[in-house]
């Protein structure tokens, strides 16, 4: 058994003022999973984290768009071509389903982009508030409220009790 940390904060304070940096940077406001937002810049210089949280996030924006895309692309297969009813090499033979086949081959190159960019950020330490909140707003745009709701409330209810302590 380890000897139990008797100076500094504990594990569960750092994790918990970790959760307060979004809200400090944003002025109270809450984030939501539909919008990932930039990390702010006006109060640190850019690093390395900050640099890397935006590309986490124009990469989770991007797959986001590509998920939007997939779905009016299909959408509209299926209301000029009975694209459901296709066999799958008249799918292909349909010019239009080209577009899926770009949208499904980024998506692949996604696969693989967006862990590597969230591993390069993990590995960089945030020198600033502006990175430690970069990287939560990473976390933030990852995190699936259906998925995980009891965490995801949680997270929406620690934000909005520190800005409540934020405005005193």
């Amino acid at each position: 058994m380890k000897p139990r940390r008797t100076s500094g904060p504990s594990r569960r304070a750092l994790i918990a003022g970790a959760a307060a940096a979004p809200l400090i940077a944003a002025g109270g406001a809450s984030p939501t999973h539909a919008t990932a937002q930039e990390p702010p810049t006006e109060r640190a210089p850019v690093h390395p984290a900050v640099d890397l949280a935006r590309e986490c996030l124009a990469l989770h924006r991007e797959n986001e768009r590509l998920h939007r895309r997939w779905g009016d692309v299909e959408a509209w297969l299926a209301d000029n071509h009975d694209w459901f009813k296709l066999t799958e090499e008249q799918q292909r033979a349909l010019p239009e389903a080209r577009k899926l086949n770009d949208i499904d081959r980024r998506f692949a190159a996604l696969k693989k982009e967006r862990p590597r960019a969230m591993r390069r950020l993990r590995r960089t330490p945030a020198k600033s508030l502006a990175g430690a909140m970069g990287k939560l707003r990473v976390v933030v745009a990852a995190i699936e409220p259906d998925e995980f709701p009891s965490a995801y409330r949680l997270l929406k209810a620690t934000i909005r009790d520190l800005s409540a302590l934020e405005r005193g």
